[in-house]
C-alpha cells in the first residue's frame, strides 16, 4: 500500500482568506503556522466545499505542492466536517 509523503499528509488548516473569484484561497497550517496558497482542487465538489468555508474555519485537508519553487498548492482531499460547522459523531469524508 503506498504511503503519502509528509508533504501530502492530512493537516489541520485554518482559512485565512476565503476563495476569490479566481479560485485561490489562503490557508495556514494549525501546527506550524505555515501559509499555503491553494489554487487547484482535485474535484469541483471539493472546490465548492472549500469555497463555502468562512474565514477562521479549521479543516483537516490533504494538500500537495504544485511545482518546486512557488508556494502554491493543490487540495486533494478534505477528510472531515469543518470546525465552523460542529457535528455529532465521528468524522466522515466530505468528498472523494
Amino acid at each position: 500500500m503506498p504511503h503519502a509523503s509528509p508533504r501530502m499528509a492530512v493537516q489541520q488548516v485554518r482559512v485565512i482568506r476565503q476563495m476569490n473569484d479566481h479560485g485561490a484561497m489562503t490557508v495556514e497550517t494549525v501546527e506550524t503556522n505555515a501559509t499555503r496558497h491553494v489554487v487547484e482542487y482535485a474535484s469541483p465538489t471539493l472546490r465548492r466545499t472549500l469555497a463555502a468555508l468562512p474565514v477562521g474555519a479549521t479543516v483537516p485537508l490533504v494538500l500537495e505542492p504544485l511545482g518546486t519553487r512557488a508556494n502554491v498548492w493543490r487540495a486533494t482531499r478534505l477528510t472531515a466536517e469543518p470546525s465552523a460547522s460542529p457535528s455529532a459523531g465521528s468524522p466522515t469524508p466530505l468528498v472523494d
